[in-house]
């Protein structure tokens, strides 16, 4: 996700352009918000603007190998952490159990089939 697709948030997305631009980026950065407030995608499009080898003024370039993966949320770099439940009670469950369906959830909530 590149930041021209994030709504609002203007004024994060300049500080984080910054931050990079300035070699100032810090070793984390927490993201927090209400629900709907474009959190996700804001963390996504950051997380894709620190990777892309071939920044594009104040967005990632959205065609280098970093992008393409970031595109896929599959960027070997880039791991993504949530609530989980015990479906085996034998098993204790991480979030990579459940990739899959998080890679498809944020599929079709890009490609606007919100829930």
């Amino acid at each position: 996700m590149q930041f021209k697709n994030v709504v609002g948030q203007h004024e994060l997305i300049e500080k984080v352009i910054n931050l990079v631009k300035h070699d100032h980026l810090p070793h984390a950065l927490m993201l927090a918000g209400t629900e709907g407030s474009g959190g996700m995608a804001l963390a996504i499009a950051t997380a894709q603007y620190i990777i892309c080898t071939d920044k594009k003024g104040n967005d990632s370039c959205g065609e280098c190998s970093g992008c393409i993966k970031m595109n896929k949320l599959q960027h070997p770099d880039v791991h993504f952490s949530f609530p989980t439940y015990k479906s085996d009670p034998a098993k204790i469950p991480v979030s990579n159990d459940f990739i899959r369906e998080f890679r498809e959830f944020m599929e079709m909530t890009q490609n606007g089939l919100s829930f």
